[in-house]
């Protein structure tokens, strides 16, 4: 039967493990477990990594649909606004100020449709304001703020508070 290796330790003081102090918490050893993989034992674990021991990060996390959907619709909406900047449809401070909103108010509308209409992204018919926002890249109107010209709005969705305020105003929702 081979030597057992606790046999080779019996009458030492502290069984290879060098000062005696050192074995009393694992601060001796840089912590328990995984502590200091991003830090004092990078290189330890990176070896063991390319070894396929070891795998760095989180894995199989995946972010919620409505999420993803909302943060395509506002690339989507980014980048129609750059494309219509580029092509000359809208003036800087117009860009500026559709740029900073995800989400497009009544309130906001209303006090843009006039140089839009000068841009040539609405119309003007008579007294009454016409556009489209899928122009624009926006899929959906909201209802804050106040409306004081009669526009005429074609959008996939509009809260009912949007609706109301365009109708009360002489206007509507296509």
């Amino acid at each position: 039967m081979p030597k057992l290796k606790v046999k080779k330790f019996r009458g030492s003081r502290t069984c290879g493990g060098g000062s005696h102090k050192k074995k009393r918490g694992a601060g001796h050893r840089g912590g328990r477990g995984n502590a200091g993989v991003h830090k004092h034992k990078y290189l330890k674990f990176l070896k063991l990594e390319r070894l396929g021991l070891y795998e760095f990060g989180d894995h199989g996390f995946t972010r919620p649909r409505a999420v993803v959907k909302e943060l395509n619709q506002e690339k989507n909406i980014k980048e129609t606004l750059k494309a219509l900047r580029e092509e000359g449809k809208l003036d800087d401070n117009i860009y500026k100020f559709l740029y900073s909103r995800v989400e497009l108010n009544v309130g906001d509308l209303s006090k843009i449709i006039e140089k839009l209409a000068n841009l040539g992204i609405a119309e003007k018919k008579g007294d009454k304001y016409l556009i489209d926002l899928g122009v624009l890249g926006y899929s959906k109107l909201l209802g804050a703020g106040d409306v004081n010209k009669a526009i005429e709005v074609r959008v996939e969705t509009a809260t009912p508070k949007a609706v109301e305020k365009l109708r009360s105003a002489g206007g509507g929702v296509v």
